[in-house]
């Protein structure tokens, strides 16, 4: 005969506390302190105490048909950066999206930023739990010791794109190497053969050399391209670019920056009938064009998705085995590149 199951209220005397207290302490409740909620889940696994999730998950359906059952609230934080002091725009979609995911989750998503005018992180971290913030989703937090100090025990984590090699956090970002390397063997199809990148130092580094890596090992490793040094500058402008495309002659640019067009169509160059040029994120592109949509709203629901589930698993804290959850970017059709005169004949009739 099964042992019968430990109830909630079980657990609750063996805790010597009220139902409610544990209820909370086990849904990770910001107002339970930290000490209680870790006796709370030693007692718990002592007792062998498991939530019945089929029918936590059905009590929270007959609630939502009445209205939206309400779990917490999550926080994003915009960590500013000298070279990116305010919010990109693809970050702004994130958030959006990270909200109505959130809604539907019965998360709300709160926006905070980490900067000086917040008091820094210790001080952040009194707000957020002040507020109720159960979980933290940061942007881009590229400083190592920008996060100095934050309270991580407190909350479940995440950030979305790479940031700080300390502390190491759960990420969702774009998988660049196979979202790049793909787009390159579609661009190659195109014909072109001449493909040259171009890239601001920062951002290169912020990911690790994802974007040049990619672009690099698909020189080396795959036929039919030249091998065309990277241009990577401090701040890309009209003389550094134009001096490295007279010297190299591509018959594709690749790259972040596409008021290069500008200054290829200021001496005479225009795409795409004198060369091809791919946005590395049409997302934030200034012109018409083709390029990779990188899917900020996709990062935002991930996010959520990924910070709910370690709510839902009481999960706080830095993680021993961070873990990244990696997003394909898309190919978008635009008017910069075309099939050039080296192109394979395609859609040819058979012949007899």
């Amino acid at each position: 005969m099964l042992p019968a199951p430990v109830t909630l209220s079980v657990l609750a005397k063996n805790c010597q506390l009220s139902v409610a207290t544990v209820s909370r302490a086990l849904s990770g409740h910001p107002n339970v302190k930290p000490e209680v909620r870790a006796r709370v889940l030693r007692v718990a696994e002592q007792c062998g105490y498991r939530r019945n999730q089929l029918v936590s998950e059905l009590m929270g359906q007959m609630r939502g048909r009445r209205t939206q059952q309400f779990i917490g609230n999550l926080a994003v934080v915009h960590v500013p950066t000298p070279s990116q002091p305010a919010m990109r725009p693809m970050q702004r979609r994130m958030i959006t999206s990270a909200q109505a995911r959130g809604q539907e989750l019965g998360f709300a998503v709160e926006v905070f930023s980490l900067n000086r005018e917040s008091g820094g992180p210790a001080t952040l971290g009194r707000v957020l739990r002040a507020r109720g913030i159960v979980g933290v989703i940061f942007l881009q937090p590229n400083s190592n010791d920008t996060t100095n100090g934050f309270p991580w025990a407190n909350f479940a984590t995440l950030q979305i794109d790479y940031g700080s090699p300390i502390p190491k956090l759960h990420t969702v970002c774009l998988d660049h190497h196979l979202t790049l390397t793909s787009a390159l063997g579609q661009l190659r199809s195109l014909g072109y053969g001449r493909a040259g990148m171009f890239i601001e130092r920062h951002k290169d580094e912020r990911l690790i050399h994802k974007w040049s890596a990619a672009f690099r090992s698909f020189q080396e490793n795959q036929g039919g391209i030249d091998h065309l040094p990277v241009l990577m500058a401090d701040h890309m402008n009209p003389a550094t670019f134009m001096d490295w495309y007279r010297r190299h002659r591509p018959d594709l640019i690749i790259g972040h920056v596409d008021q290069v067009l500008g200054w290829l169509r200021a001496a005479g160059v225009s795409a795409p009938a004198d060369i091809g040029f791919f946005n590395l994120n049409w997302n934030e592109r200034s012109e018409t064009c083709a390029g990779l949509d990188l899917q900020p709203e996709l990062h935002g629901i991930v996010a959520v998705e990924t910070i709910a589930a370690q709510i839902h698993r009481h999960e706080s804290g830095l993680p021993d085995d961070p873990r990244t959850v990696a997003i394909s970017g898309k190919w978008v059709d635009g008017p910069t590149v075309r099939a050039t005169a080296a192109a394979p004949e395609r859609h040819a009739a058979p012949t007899h």
